[in-house]
């Protein structure tokens, strides 16, 4: 599904360049489970901005189902809109509406009419727990409501491919472990996730191990 071949990534300032990738090569099938992990600085934002579509490579290649992925801003948008489903470290909710438009923003921009959005939100909110939160806004939500409306809106476009940057960071156990339990069924439907993580509970839940330290991959392990 993914493959990146000898992918670098260079960011210059002024006189100085800082490489966030480094000649990074690597597969991921269809419905894997990856975790991405490393130190501060290691480049797993930046890997993941690639992947989504949401930075470029300074060098090498990135294909996507065996296709090339590199356009315009246009191709890019597009490639993001039809294939990727973001789920962010801080829910990256709009706080003054309510959750059903929250969920329902990504179909509003593919032009979905309003029935279509509110079919398929209720759909997506009741398989999730959240269909009585609908009408609420994300500052009378815990943090775990905050993350499966975050969830919601990532699938409700039935992406092929998640990135989940950090999801399980701001959340207590309980709410994490619901977490995890909502992104192995998703993965069991066939949806491949690619996670970045610190946890040792989200590194156990994968099955496959990316580490990257200074923008190289360090390891790689699957299971």
């Amino acid at each position: 599904m993914i493959e990146f071949k000898n992918i670098s990534k260079y960011y210059k300032y002024k006189k100085n360049t800082t490489k966030a990738l480094d000649d990074v090569s690597f597969v991921v099938n269809n419905k894997d489970l990856v975790l991405i992990s490393g130190p501060s600085g290691s480049g797993k934002t930046t890997l993941l901005n690639i992947v989504g579509g949401l930075s470029k490579q300074t060098s090498g290649m990135y294909l996507f189902n065996q296709e090339a992925i590199d356009g315009t801003d246009d191709d890019m948008a597009k490639f993001r809109a039809e294939n990727i489903g973001f789920i962010l470290q801080h829910f990256a909710l709009i706080n003054d509406r309510d959750v059903l438009y929250n969920i329902g923003l990504p179909l509003q921009y593919k032009g979905y009419k309003k029935n279509e959005i509110m079919e398929r939100v209720n759909a997506v909110a009741n398989s999730l727990g959240i269909f009585d939160k609908l009408k609420l806004y994300p500052n009378m939500l815990s943090g775990g409501e905050c993350q499966r409306v975050a969830i919601a809106r990532a699938i409700i476009t039935n992406p092929k491919l998640i990135l989940a940057d950090e999801p399980t960071s701001s959340l207590d156990t309980s709410n994490k472990n619901e977490v995890l339990n909502i992104l192995g069924k998703l993965n069991q439907k066939g949806i491949t996730i690619l996670i970045t993580s610190h946890d040792n509970d989200v590194s156990s839940f994968c099955n496959k191990k990316i580490f990257l330290n200074k923008g190289k991959i360090a390891e790689t392990n699957e299971v």
